[in-house]
């Protein structure tokens, strides 16, 4: 199957983050001198993607400030004589197609909304993928898990993927945990269980926002389905009803899992990228280091 397009939701309002994300969107905070966001970007296109649809939120415009090109600025650098500088973002408008879709205040709530938002610009692809925009994961190698999750789901004879990471057992009742069953070399998706005992479930494996669809998923998504506790349409609720009847294959990334959505993870995922980046790490350490002595 060809997979050409990814939905990118970038809508929440980044709660965690407070007070920031009142005036910043959380996609659009730092990870050294890059947003979030854009690594995310980056690895969706090096794996083949073309068309980046991002869900927004209706106020914001930070997003697709950042991939619209800005003459303003080109022409203040050239004034400065800092015209160089402007090769660091003067391709960032045109790395592929970027779409933006708006959702509405009056809109339903949870992690289903964009996909079924965006359902219009993939409905009539083979396959997609469904990528949250504030993680990431990062390959100091340069290797490229988005790639290998496309080639995973292609080699699996399976109708969707979902990515997870090991936690160790006695924390599985803080997370969404897959059940699966083998087959032929891989693993498929039976079930999903929010925050179980340790001893309701045997398997340790965490369920993250990276995913691949066919159209199919949205058969899946019912909008008077909400959940009972928060109101909202989870994307989780759609994929495990759709992977009983279909297969889901569960993809194990071979990169660091950042979560950059709250404020440990983001500042550990800034200290991550730092330390493979020479430059930076060289004067770096010696202050972390100091600063550990206290």
């Amino acid at each position: 199957m060809n997979i050409k397009k990814a939905i990118i939701p970038a809508a929440g309002f980044g709660t965690r983050f407070l007070p920031i994300t009142k005036t910043i969107q959380k996609e659009m905070l730092p990870i050294l001198s890059k947003p979030i966001i854009d690594y995310l970007v980056d690895d969706c296109i090096n794996a083949g993607i073309e068309e980046i649809i991002f869900v927004v939120n209706e106020n914001d415009d930070q997003i697709q400030d950042y991939y619209s090109e800005n003459l303003y600025f080109k022409r203040y650098l050239e004034k400065m004589n800092k015209a160089d500088r402007y090769d660091l973002i003067g391709n960032i408008h045109s790395k592929a197609k970027f779409t933006f879709v708006f959702q509405k205040e009056s809109d339903l709530y949870g992690t289903a909304v964009p996909v079924w938002l965006a359902k219009d610009y993939v409905k009539d692809e083979e396959a997609f993928l469904v990528v949250m925009g504030d993680d990431y994961f990062y390959n100091a190698d340069g290797s490229n898990d988005i790639a290998k999750m496309i080639e995973e789901f292609k080699n699996s004879d399976a109708k969707g993927l979902v990515s997870c990471i090991k936690v160790p057992k006695e924390l599985v009742g803080k997370y969404g945990i897959a059940e699966f069953r083998e087959e032929n070399g891989f693993k498929y998706l039976t079930n999903q269980i929010e925050k179980p005992k340790p001893e309701e479930v045997n398997s340790n494996f965490v369920t993250i926002s990276k995913l691949i669809f066919t159209p199919e998923i949205f058969k899946f998504i019912n909008l008077n389905e909400l959940d009972a506790k928060s109101g909202e349409l989870f994307l989780t609720t759609a994929y495990t009803k759709f992977a009983k009847e279909n297969k889901m294959v569960i993809y194990e990334p071979t990169g660091e899992y950042l979560d950059s959505g709250y404020v440990i993870g983001w500042l550990k995922a800034n200290n991550i990228v730092a330390k493979n980046n020479h430059v930076i790490w060289e004067e770096l350490k010696p202050f972390l280091q100091e600063l550990l002595k206290d």
